[in-house]
């Protein structure tokens, strides 16, 4: 990319124009890079050594004691919550690995579940197809020897009716069955 004021593009041009133009053009502006000028090296100065002063009185045993115990203190504090996060970042990994794992388990019953109910329902429709009402009476009545019975053959018993009239009929007969009861 040129810049505007760049001239040196024009440099190479026979025309008049263009020459009064590259002769004025300023050496200050152009884009090549300045002659490297190393700088004078500097003297070093060293600062002299100077005693702070303020800090005069030292600590007495039992102060550096209570220090290392607050640092050991702080230290262990530390430590104990960095081992916490840690633990309780593993125990969250886990219990993901474990909610996946209990996933694909439900989805593979579900999916085992769909397929048992598809089979069942199969099963039933071949069942009814097979076994018809017609199929039985023909069964129970060409295989069996079976007879359909008429509105006429039907009795029905009253069964309190029934165990009076027994009860009676035995006491005629004899009455030391009486005091068995019956059935």
């Amino acid at each position: 990319m040129t810049n505007s004021n760049d001239f040196r593009r024009y440099s190479y041009s026979a025309d008049i124009e263009m020459t009064d133009a590259v002769n004025a053009f300023n050496l200050t502006r152009s884009s090549a890079a300045p002659k490297y000028a190393p700088a004078p090296e500097r003297e070093r100065r060293q600062r002299p050594l100077t005693v702070v002063s303020g800090n005069e009185k030292l600590k007495s045993k039992s102060e550096l004691l209570s220090d290392q115990h607050r640092v050991f203190r702080q230290a262990f504090t530390t430590v104990l919550v960095l081992a916490l996060a840690v633990s309780m970042l593993f125990a969250m990994l886990f219990t993901y690995a474990l909610k996946n794992e209990y996933t694909r388990e439900i989805a593979a019953l579900k999916t085992e579940l769909t397929r048992e109910i598809n089979q069942n329902i199969c099963t039933n429709a071949e069942l009814d197809a097979l076994v018809t009402i017609d199929q039985i009476e023909d069964y129970a009545v060409n295989k069996l020897g079976m007879v359909k019975l008429q509105a006429d053959q039907i009795r029905y018993i009253d069964v309190e009716k029934y165990k009076t009239e027994r009860t009676a009929s035995l006491s005629d007969d004899a009455p030391e069955v009486i005091n068995e009861p019956i059935g």
